[in-house]
């Protein structure tokens, strides 16, 4: 099976999320596409992050009537700092013989170089990244042939019109009393009301 991995805080997981995922899955053939909330983010161990349960929750609360979406707690059961690279490698571990996608911004792939491991991460999927259309492939050109170059890695682009949606955004306007409602999938919306979630 072709299998997409699309990784993140999800704090809180939002409409923009959801349409990348769709897109993965429709533009490359996928399968499947496992929506992974993270453990212990090494890159956000200072913000103030809601309990791995509750971000399950709202991810499976989100992605509950799509067939072909499944919400993965392999991170946060892990324990202790998240790193891409043992995800990827426990994933063929565990499943030699699918095929795995992992599906990124094209913002985050110019980061991908510095993350832990990075030779662990590209040996062992195909990376999909999202190229905005306000942004042109060859602005990436040089990212992909270093990556290419030093880790053999596998790029595909994969082309987005422009969400200006974000966790932070998010959560900024619900500390401020404004509507998220098309922000975030409904019952999310009222999960997080529900739990009074981000208000302060």
């Amino acid at each position: 099976m072709k299998i997409g991995i699309l990784g993140g805080t999800f704090n809180p997981i939002h409409t923009g999320h959801l349409i990348i995922a769709e897109q993965a899955y429709d533009e490359f053939g996928l399968d499947k596409v496992l929506i992974m909330p993270s453990g212990i983010s090494y890159l956000k161990k200072d913000m103030e992050i809601p309990e791995g349960s509750v971000r399950l929750r709202m991810a499976r609360l989100a992605t509950e009537d799509n067939p072909h979406f499944e919400v993965s707690d392999m991170e946060i059961r892990r324990g202790g700092n998240t790193y891409t690279a043992d995800t990827i490698e426990e994933l063929n571990k565990l499943h030699p013989e699918n095929e795995y996608f992992f599906i990124t911004g094209a913002d985050t792939l110019h980061e991908m170089g510095y993350w832990i491991d990075p030779e662990r991460i590209f040996k062992g999927c195909t990376v999909l990244a999202a190229v905005r259309n306000n942004k042109r492939p060859e602005d990436l050109k040089e990212d992909i042939e270093r990556y290419k170059e030093q880790f053999c890695a596998k790029i595909e682009l994969m082309h987005t019109l422009n969400i200006e949606i974000s966790s932070s955004m998010i959560r900024e306007y619900i500390k401020r009393g404004r509507s998220v409602r098309y922000y975030v999938p409904e019952k999310v919306r009222e999960f997080i009301k529900e739990n009074r979630l981000y208000e302060r």
